[in-house]
Protein backbone atom coordinates (compact mmCIF):
# COMPACT_ATOMS: atom_id res chain seq x y z
CA UNK A 1 0.00 0.00 0.00
CA UNK A 2 1.13 3.54 -0.70
CA UNK A 3 0.57 6.73 1.02
CA UNK A 4 0.88 10.11 -0.47
CA UNK A 5 2.63 12.06 1.98
CA UNK A 6 1.57 15.48 2.13
CA UNK A 7 3.11 19.13 3.56
CA UNK A 8 1.34 21.62 2.50
CA UNK A 9 -2.44 22.48 3.50
CA UNK A 10 -2.42 23.82 -0.36
CA UNK A 11 -2.02 20.82 -2.07
CA UNK A 12 -4.82 20.48 -4.07
CA UNK A 13 -5.40 16.95 -3.24
CA UNK A 14 -6.47 17.85 0.25
CA UNK A 15 -9.00 20.28 -0.85
CA UNK A 16 -12.08 17.85 0.05
CA UNK A 17 -11.33 17.70 3.53
CA UNK A 18 -10.30 21.57 4.17
CA UNK A 19 -12.38 22.67 7.19
CA UNK A 20 -14.97 20.15 7.29
CA UNK A 21 -17.27 21.52 9.88
CA UNK A 22 -18.34 23.98 6.98
CA UNK A 23 -18.62 21.27 4.07
CA UNK A 24 -22.00 21.99 1.99
CA UNK A 25 -24.67 19.39 2.34
CA UNK A 26 -24.10 16.06 1.32
CA UNK A 27 -27.04 16.15 -1.11
CA UNK A 28 -25.34 19.10 -3.02
CA UNK A 29 -21.66 17.71 -3.34
CA UNK A 30 -22.80 13.71 -3.63
CA UNK A 31 -20.16 13.34 -1.31
CA UNK A 32 -20.03 12.62 2.90
CA UNK A 33 -17.36 12.40 5.44
CA UNK A 34 -16.85 10.21 8.13
CA UNK A 35 -14.75 10.55 10.74
CA UNK A 36 -12.80 8.19 13.01
CA UNK A 37 -11.38 4.35 12.76
CA UNK A 38 -14.72 2.15 13.57
CA UNK A 39 -16.82 4.63 10.93
CA UNK A 40 -14.04 4.73 8.07
CA UNK A 41 -14.47 0.64 8.88
CA UNK A 42 -17.63 0.52 8.30
CA UNK A 43 -17.33 2.73 5.24
CA UNK A 44 -15.05 0.34 3.28
CA UNK A 45 -17.41 -2.37 4.56
CA UNK A 46 -20.59 -1.14 3.08
CA UNK A 47 -19.60 -1.19 -0.38
CA UNK A 48 -19.82 2.78 -1.30
CA UNK A 49 -17.54 4.04 -3.31
CA UNK A 50 -14.70 6.08 -1.30
CA UNK A 51 -13.03 8.75 -3.00
CA UNK A 52 -9.82 9.14 -0.29
CA UNK A 53 -8.61 8.55 2.74
CA UNK A 54 -6.86 11.37 4.87
CA UNK A 55 -4.59 9.58 8.35
CA UNK A 56 -2.83 11.52 10.67
CA UNK A 57 0.94 10.53 11.10
CA UNK A 58 -0.17 9.71 14.53
CA UNK A 59 -3.10 6.94 13.67
CA UNK A 60 -0.56 5.34 10.83
CA UNK A 61 0.88 2.36 12.64
CA UNK A 62 -2.55 1.44 14.12
CA UNK A 63 -5.23 2.00 11.23
CA UNK A 64 -3.26 1.43 7.90
CA UNK A 65 -2.99 -2.42 7.64
CA UNK A 66 -7.13 -1.50 7.84
CA UNK A 67 -7.55 0.45 4.58
CA UNK A 68 -8.21 -0.98 1.60
CA UNK A 69 -5.30 -1.81 -0.59
CA UNK A 70 -6.30 0.35 -3.63
CA UNK A 71 -7.60 3.27 -1.48
CA UNK A 72 -6.08 6.58 -2.26
CA UNK A 73 -4.48 7.46 1.23
CA UNK A 74 -2.93 10.60 2.20
CA UNK A 75 -0.92 11.22 5.25
CA UNK A 76 -0.70 14.04 7.46
CA UNK A 77 1.75 15.42 9.74
CA UNK A 78 -0.73 15.62 12.99
CA UNK A 79 -0.68 19.29 13.06
CA UNK A 80 -1.69 19.87 10.17
CA UNK A 81 -4.05 17.54 10.09
CA UNK A 82 -5.50 19.83 12.85
CA UNK A 83 -5.14 22.79 11.30
CA UNK A 84 -6.68 21.71 7.70
CA UNK A 85 -10.22 20.06 9.67
CA UNK A 86 -10.92 23.18 11.77
CA UNK A 87 -10.95 21.02 15.24
CA UNK A 88 -9.33 18.55 17.26
CA UNK A 89 -8.21 15.62 15.43
CA UNK A 90 -7.61 13.25 17.89
CA UNK A 91 -9.54 10.55 15.62
CA UNK A 92 -6.58 10.70 12.91
CA UNK A 93 -8.85 9.38 9.93
CA UNK A 94 -11.23 10.62 7.74
CA UNK A 95 -12.81 9.21 4.94
CA UNK A 96 -14.11 11.02 1.89
CA UNK A 97 -17.03 8.71 0.36
CA UNK A 98 -20.16 8.89 -2.12
CA UNK A 99 -23.59 9.24 -0.81
CA UNK A 100 -25.55 6.97 -1.05
CA UNK A 101 -28.68 6.94 -3.11
CA UNK A 102 -31.79 7.68 -0.77
CA UNK A 103 -34.51 4.21 -1.56
CA UNK A 104 -37.84 4.12 -2.21
CA UNK A 105 -40.78 2.50 0.06
CA UNK A 106 -40.79 -0.12 -1.99
CA UNK A 107 -37.26 -0.90 -1.71
CA UNK A 108 -37.34 -1.00 2.02
CA UNK A 109 -40.72 -2.87 3.21
CA UNK A 110 -41.59 -6.28 3.21
CA UNK A 111 -44.65 -7.79 1.94
CA UNK A 112 -46.04 -9.28 4.52
CA UNK A 113 -45.16 -9.67 8.26
CA UNK A 114 -44.31 -7.59 10.88
CA UNK A 115 -42.28 -4.05 10.26
CA UNK A 116 -41.01 -1.00 11.93
CA UNK A 117 -40.50 3.07 10.14
CA UNK A 118 -39.21 4.94 12.72
CA UNK A 119 -39.96 8.27 10.95
CA UNK A 120 -38.76 11.77 12.21
CA UNK A 121 -40.05 14.97 11.11
CA UNK A 122 -38.41 18.27 11.15
CA UNK A 123 -35.09 16.76 13.49
CA UNK A 124 -32.91 19.63 13.62
CA UNK A 125 -30.39 18.64 15.45
CA UNK A 126 -27.72 16.72 13.68
CA UNK A 127 -27.07 14.70 17.11
CA UNK A 128 -30.26 13.54 17.15
CA UNK A 129 -30.91 12.41 14.01
CA UNK A 130 -27.26 10.50 14.13
CA UNK A 131 -28.63 8.79 17.36
CA UNK A 132 -31.97 8.26 15.64
CA UNK A 133 -30.32 6.18 12.79
CA UNK A 134 -28.50 4.35 15.43
CA UNK A 135 -31.74 3.59 17.14
CA UNK A 136 -33.03 2.53 14.27
CA UNK A 137 -30.56 -0.04 13.49
CA UNK A 138 -30.52 -1.21 17.20
CA UNK A 139 -33.92 -1.88 17.60
CA UNK A 140 -34.62 -3.82 14.00
CA UNK A 141 -36.52 -0.45 12.08
CA UNK A 142 -36.74 -1.57 8.56
CA UNK A 143 -35.92 1.59 7.34
CA UNK A 144 -35.84 5.32 8.90
CA UNK A 145 -37.91 8.54 7.15
CA UNK A 146 -37.21 11.50 7.27
CA UNK A 147 -39.22 14.62 6.03
CA UNK A 148 -38.42 17.94 4.69
CA UNK A 149 -36.54 19.73 7.58
CA UNK A 150 -34.39 17.33 9.14
CA UNK A 151 -30.86 17.59 9.41
CA UNK A 152 -28.85 15.82 6.38
CA UNK A 153 -28.64 12.34 7.49
CA UNK A 154 -25.40 11.98 5.80
CA UNK A 155 -23.71 15.23 7.59
CA UNK A 156 -20.43 14.53 9.07
CA UNK A 157 -21.63 14.91 12.88
CA UNK A 158 -24.53 12.87 11.63
CA UNK A 159 -22.85 9.85 10.11
CA UNK A 160 -20.21 10.43 13.49
CA UNK A 161 -23.05 10.09 16.17
CA UNK A 162 -24.86 7.30 14.50
CA UNK A 163 -21.96 5.16 13.86
CA UNK A 164 -22.24 4.93 10.08
CA UNK A 165 -24.92 2.55 10.53
CA UNK A 166 -26.92 4.51 8.05
CA UNK A 167 -24.98 2.88 5.65
CA UNK A 168 -27.09 -0.56 6.38
CA UNK A 169 -30.35 0.72 7.53
CA UNK A 170 -31.78 2.50 4.69
CA UNK A 171 -33.05 5.99 4.75
CA UNK A 172 -35.99 7.14 3.01
CA UNK A 173 -35.73 10.91 2.54
CA UNK A 174 -39.50 12.17 2.16
CA UNK A 175 -39.62 15.52 -0.39
CA UNK A 176 -43.50 15.08 1.16
CA UNK A 177 -43.88 13.27 4.53
CA UNK A 178 -47.75 13.42 4.47
CA UNK A 179 -47.81 11.44 0.70
CA UNK A 180 -45.24 9.37 2.46
CA UNK A 181 -47.40 8.23 5.22
CA UNK A 182 -50.66 7.85 2.99
CA UNK A 183 -48.76 5.57 0.84
CA UNK A 184 -47.90 3.20 4.53
CA UNK A 185 -50.98 3.64 5.29
CA UNK A 186 -53.02 2.98 2.45
CA UNK A 187 -50.50 0.63 0.03
CA UNK A 188 -48.33 -1.41 2.37
CA UNK A 189 -50.97 -1.63 5.30
CA UNK A 190 -49.02 0.60 8.43
CA UNK A 191 -50.56 1.88 11.85
CA UNK A 192 -48.78 5.42 12.30
CA UNK A 193 -48.40 6.52 15.75
CA UNK A 194 -47.60 9.62 16.82
CA UNK A 195 -45.40 10.40 19.69
CA UNK A 196 -46.49 13.57 21.81
CA UNK A 197 -45.40 14.22 25.71
CA UNK A 198 -49.04 14.96 26.73
CA UNK A 199 -52.26 16.19 26.09
CA UNK A 200 -55.33 12.97 24.89
CA UNK A 201 -52.32 10.43 24.54
CA UNK A 202 -52.46 6.39 25.02
CA UNK A 203 -49.74 5.64 27.89
CA UNK A 204 -47.19 3.44 26.34
CA UNK A 205 -47.86 1.19 28.72
CA UNK A 206 -51.12 0.02 27.61
CA UNK A 207 -50.38 0.45 23.57
CA UNK A 208 -49.69 -2.80 22.02
CA UNK A 209 -48.11 -1.52 18.66
CA UNK A 210 -48.97 -3.00 15.45
CA UNK A 211 -46.51 -5.36 13.93
CA UNK A 212 -46.42 -3.12 10.86
CA UNK A 213 -45.65 -0.21 12.93
CA UNK A 214 -44.69 3.40 11.90
CA UNK A 215 -43.68 5.53 14.83
CA UNK A 216 -43.30 9.69 14.28
CA UNK A 217 -41.11 11.43 16.62
CA UNK A 218 -41.51 15.45 15.79
CA UNK A 219 -39.47 18.52 15.71
CA UNK A 220 -37.09 19.03 19.03
CA UNK A 221 -39.64 22.15 20.23
CA UNK A 222 -42.97 22.40 18.09
CA UNK A 223 -43.27 18.53 17.89
CA UNK A 224 -44.98 16.99 15.32
CA UNK A 225 -46.96 19.18 12.75
CA UNK A 226 -50.66 19.06 12.84
CA UNK A 227 -51.20 18.29 9.14
CA UNK A 228 -48.73 15.05 10.00
CA UNK A 229 -50.99 14.56 13.24
CA UNK A 230 -54.18 14.06 10.76
CA UNK A 231 -52.50 11.10 9.36
CA UNK A 232 -52.24 9.76 13.18
CA UNK A 233 -54.15 6.31 14.02
CA UNK A 234 -53.11 7.04 17.57
CA UNK A 235 -51.00 9.38 20.23
CA UNK A 236 -48.83 7.37 22.37
CA UNK A 237 -47.02 9.05 25.56
CA UNK A 238 -44.65 8.12 27.87
CA UNK A 239 -45.95 9.46 31.18
CA UNK A 240 -43.26 11.28 33.08
CA UNK A 241 -42.83 11.57 36.85
CA UNK A 242 -41.70 15.10 39.37
CA UNK A 243 -43.14 17.50 37.01
CA UNK A 244 -40.94 16.30 33.50
CA UNK A 245 -42.63 17.71 30.83
CA UNK A 246 -40.84 16.21 28.41
CA UNK A 247 -37.60 13.86 27.22
CA UNK A 248 -35.22 13.86 24.52
CA UNK A 249 -36.26 13.05 21.47
CA UNK A 250 -34.06 10.29 20.78
CA UNK A 251 -33.83 8.98 24.16
CA UNK A 252 -37.60 8.51 23.70
CA UNK A 253 -37.32 6.96 20.14
CA UNK A 254 -35.61 4.37 22.04
CA UNK A 255 -38.13 3.49 24.15
CA UNK A 256 -40.40 3.56 22.19
CA UNK A 257 -38.56 1.58 19.23
CA UNK A 258 -37.66 -1.39 22.20
CA UNK A 259 -41.12 -2.04 22.96
CA UNK A 260 -42.34 -2.10 19.59
CA UNK A 261 -39.88 -4.99 19.43
CA UNK A 262 -40.16 -6.60 22.57
CA UNK A 263 -43.76 -7.20 21.70
CA UNK A 264 -42.53 -8.00 17.73
CA UNK A 265 -39.90 -10.22 19.17
CA UNK A 266 -39.98 -12.23 15.70
CA UNK A 267 -39.14 -9.31 13.63
CA UNK A 268 -35.93 -9.08 12.14
CA UNK A 269 -33.79 -6.54 10.01
CA UNK A 270 -31.09 -7.99 7.50
CA UNK A 271 -30.47 -4.44 7.09
CA UNK A 272 -27.96 -4.39 10.42
CA UNK A 273 -24.16 -4.56 9.70
CA UNK A 274 -22.52 -7.41 10.84
CA UNK A 275 -21.22 -7.71 14.51
CA UNK A 276 -17.74 -8.19 14.06
CA UNK A 277 -15.11 -8.11 17.52
CA UNK A 278 -13.59 -4.82 18.35
CA UNK A 279 -10.62 -4.54 19.83
CA UNK A 280 -10.38 -2.78 23.23
CA UNK A 281 -9.67 0.68 21.85
CA UNK A 282 -11.97 0.46 19.54
CA UNK A 283 -14.64 -0.07 21.82
CA UNK A 284 -13.67 2.64 24.07
CA UNK A 285 -13.82 5.07 21.09
CA UNK A 286 -17.60 3.70 20.52
CA UNK A 287 -19.14 4.47 24.18
CA UNK A 288 -17.25 7.70 24.12
CA UNK A 289 -19.80 8.79 21.55
CA UNK A 290 -22.65 7.26 23.07
CA UNK A 291 -24.23 11.05 24.50
CA UNK A 292 -27.34 12.40 23.07
CA UNK A 293 -27.92 16.08 23.45
CA UNK A 294 -31.11 18.04 22.89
Amino acid sequence: MTFELIHNLDDPRLRPFHNVKRVPPSLETGRFIAEGPIVAERVFRSGVPVESVLISERKLSSFADRIPAHLTTYQLPHRLAQELTGFSFHCGVLVRAHRPVPPVLDEVIPATGPALMLTGERISDPENVGALIRIGAAFGANALVFGPGTADPFSRRVVRVSMGNGLFTPIVESRDLDDTLTELRDKHEFTIYGTLPDGPIQPLETTRFSPRSVIILGHEFDGISHRTMSQVTASVGIPMSKGTDSINVAVAAGIFAYTWRSQNSSATSSASPPVEAEPEAAQSQRSGEQGVHK
